[in-house]
């Protein structure tokens, strides 16, 4: 596994602002959520590739640094997290003069990553985020085919180290603040 940071993944100004901006909302450099959206970012250009989705990935890096950011208050608008994130990803990609298309693909696969279904039909991005998520936080109990050598390499090479407690601060603060925020998540608007 060469990539073990996002100082090696995040070449163009729009992923280096969005690591930028994941950065300045958890306070940390390579910290927990950093490390969960690098393992998804990889997972989800793993799952595409043995499915040979084609990829834009400049999306999918953008999307995959911010598909949890909504979670921190000072991204949250007091709405569901998921929609913070993807309200949070159109600003700055409008800023960076994205097509809008591609600001769309990006934003849905922030705000659908937790979708029970199948998301290919929003593009190949937005599926392949949502599979990645789903395998990441299962600990790779679910792999949607992943090797389980490949996931114990790259758990090794980007540690889960401390992502359980962040994301259960983050988690309920959501669930204190915006009460009905996670049950909304699950229905689709």
């Amino acid at each position: 596994m060469a990539t073990r940071d996002f100082e090696q993944l995040a070449t163009t100004a729009a992923e280096r602002d969005a690591l930028a901006a994941l950065r300045q909302a958890t306070g940390a450099v390579n910290g927990p959520m950093e490390r969960h959206c690098l393992r998804v970012r990889l997972m989800a250009a793993e799952l595409a590739l043995r499915r040979e989705w084609q990829l834009d990935h400049e999306i999918l890096t953008v999307a995959s640094i911010l598909h949890d950011i909504g979670l921190y208050p000072s991204v949250s608008r007091g709405g569901v997290y998921t929609a913070d994130g993807a309200a949070l990803a159109r600003r700055l990609l409008t800023t960076h003069g994205w097509e809008t298309v591609r600001i769309n693909v990006c934003a849905d696969a922030v705000d659908r990553h937790h979708d029970v279904r199948s998301q290919l039909s929003h593009g190949a991005e937005v599926e392949a985020l949502r599979m990645a998520d789903l395998a990441d936080v299962s600990g790779g109990l679910v792999s949607f085919g992943l090797q389980r050598a490949w996931v114990r390499e790259l758990t090794r090479d980007v540690p889960r180290r401390g992502l359980g407690a962040e994301l259960a601060r983050e988690v309920g603060r959501a669930l204190r603040e915006r009460p009905l925020t996670l049950p909304r998540i699950f229905l689709r608007h």
